[in-house]
């Protein structure tokens, strides 16, 4: 025992002493960590500045960091693959086609559910009819059950096909046999009446069920609200902001975007230093793939700031909602990514116009203008609260395309050309403005053939010092530009045939058409983008001023040969050229 105590002793007094020593090297540790941290020069740290007066965070969202660089967010395949029909065959589904078999599923249960019912109402009918007509003769039943010496012989003479006034099938039979006595008043049989009048009523219905596509749809829609209603719980928690949580707009720099958007529905956003300025007739920097087809064709391309809501707007009138820095980023030659993606567009309408606005005033409007020439002016605060989920904005005619979205101010005049070199200018003021489902009115008469080309907003005489340094850039199909006056272009009434705008060159008059008419200053710069997605930087300085009547200088080289044109037209102005250095 004393040897035990020893032992046990001993072994105690080892750990206590290697207790004391991890404490010894954990206080060591700290001190010469601590010491290490405080001879550190601050200024290696790596800072983060905020800025309330641009609400600009010079780095990236932590949550973009926390999807990208943690297993936050996670992409993988899925293999939708199910058994359908039989149940002996696997089939791969997509979602649609998932949705799709579900709902069949489910109008084939109600059939087969109606069916079953009806069956069950038509028999109770059966014996209801059967009911009434013993009622009707209940003394003749009465007095066949009473001389028939056992059951199985008042069930054949009441089935006895002899007798006229009976004459029951044996669930009738049956059914009545199992009457008694209190149920052979007059009240019963008016419940008997009211129950048949009731199966009747339930077979309509149930036979429209099996015949009619649409009713089976209202019911299952039906169905579908009620197990809403039965199962459907609200929201336990509720999601608030703090007081002074920053949103996702505050996380995000201000800067100053190019957006371009294909024909094939794809869209990017690329930084402005992207493209540098270039000299007047260069061929330019390529802005989307190499890949030489339709899908890449550019059909939109235009600056704005990253905090602008952009009010994309389709060709059918529809309009949506988005902020410039929810459209992804991407490379100088890339694709982008579809626009469905982004932004719930259907399959067969295309974004036709997009207009940036930094803040929805109340004495702006939002001027709308289709490819045939109608025109109409919308209140921009009407636009306020538009959303992703899209909005309508205007009533075409058949065969009409909703084309343009332009800002202006009654202080202000419209300009609007067509294809063939010919423009209208009339003030804003005289144009009434309309609700948003409206078509509008004419805002010129066009010759045969003739579309509108493009409408711009241009300021009125006397109510800008600096209107002296406006110009109309007018820009053709086949790459030639000028400068135009903006005093040339008088004000007229809407509706006429306008003034030439531009004339082309004698060679391409069958082949060049007018691609723009925007209002520049010489201080701006402008950016061209062919269909091929190839686009030049340039001042506008270097863009010589003609008369209406001049053809214009070549201010980018396209591949006319190779089907080329140019598509879009986007303008620089000064403030932004330096806040983009």
């Amino acid at each position: 025992m004393i040897a035990i105590s020893i032992q046990l002793f001993l072994k105690t007094q080892l750990c206590f002493s290697f207790f004391c020593i991890c404490i010894a090297f954990k206080k060591i540790f700290l001190q010469y960590f601590f010491s290490f941290i405080l001879s550190l020069n601050p200024f290696t740290f790596p800072t983060v500045h905020l800025s309330a007066s641009n609400n600009a965070l010079f780095c990236s969202s932590p949550q973009n960091n926390l999807f990208k660089k943690t297993p936050l967010q996670t992409t993988f395949s899925g293999n939708f693959l199910a058994l359908m029909g039989s149940g002996t065959v696997p089939r791969r589904f997509t979602l649609r086609s998932a949705l799709d078999c579900f709902l069949d599923f489910r109008i084939e249960t109600i059939r087969r559910r109606s069916a079953f019912q009806l069956r069950r109402v038509k028999n109770r009918a059966h014996i209801v009819d059967g009911l009434l007509l013993a009622l009707n003769v209940i003394d003749e039943v009465i007095e066949i059950i009473r001389s028939a010496p056992d059951q199985m012989t008042a069930r054949v003479e009441l089935m006895d096909p002899g007798n006229e006034r009976l004459s029951l099938s044996r669930e009738q039979a049956d059914a009545v046999l199992r009457l008694q006595l209190g149920q052979l008043t007059r009240l019963n049989k008016g419940k008997l009446t009211d129950e048949r009048k009731t199966l009747e009523a339930s077979r309509k219905e149930l036979e429209k069920l099996l015949s009619d596509d649409n009713a089976v749809r209202d019911l299952m829609r039906d169905e579908f609200e009620n197990l809403k209603g039965t199962f459907g719980i609200p929201r336990r928690t509720k999601i608030e902001a703090d007081e002074g949580e920053l949103n996702d707009i505050d996380l995000i720099r201000n800067s100053r975007s190019v957006i371009v958007v294909t024909r094939g529905g794809y869209i990017k956003r690329l930084p402005l230093k992207t493209f540098e300025s270039q000299g007047r007739g260069t061929r330019g920097k390529k802005s989307t793939t190499s890949n030489a087809s339709q899908d890449n064709e550019v059909a939109h391309c235009f600056t704005c700031n990253d905090h602008d809501t952009l009010l994309m707007v389709t060709q059918k009138g529809i309009a949506y909602g988005l902020r410039a820095f929810q459209v992804p980023a991407a490379s100088r030659t890339a694709r982008g990514v579809p626009i469905p993606s982004v932004l719930p567009v259907k399959a067969d309408d295309v974004i036709t116009s997009i207009l940036p606005v930094a803040e929805f005033t109340k004495d702006e409007f939002c001027v709308l203008a289709t490819e045939n020439g109608w025109i109409k002016k919308t209140p921009l605060a009407a636009f306020e609260n538009l959303t992703s989920r899209g909005l309508i904005i205007a009533t075409l005619e058949d065969g009409d395309r909703l084309r343009w979205c332009e800002k202006c101010t009654d202080n202000e005049n419209i300009l609007v050309g067509s294809r063939h070199g010919m423009a209208t200018t009339f003030e804003a003021a005289k144009l009434r403005p309309t609700g948003r489902t409206s078509r509008g009115v004419r805002s010129m008469r066009l010759k045969e053939g003739d579309t509108v080309a493009d409408v711009s907003i241009l300021k009125q005489s006397g109510t800008d010092k600096d209107q002296r340094g406006e110009f109309v850039l007018a820009v053709t199909s086949n790459g030639y530009g000028k400068r135009i006056r903006t005093d040339e272009f008088r004000t007229q009434a809407r509706g006429g045939v306008g003034v030439i705008a531009m004339k082309f060159k004698t060679n391409q008059k069958e082949t060049d058409q007018i691609s723009c008419l925007r209002i520049v200053k010489e201080d701006d710069e402008v950016l061209f983008i062919t269909a091929q997605g190839v686009i030049v930087r340039q001042k506008v300085a270097d863009i010589p001023s003609q008369g209406r009547a001049a053809t214009g200088v070549l201010v980018q080289k396209v591949d006319i040969e190779g089907g080329d044109h140019i598509s879009s037209v986007s303008i620089v102005p000064k403030s932004m050229i330096e806040m983009s250095k």
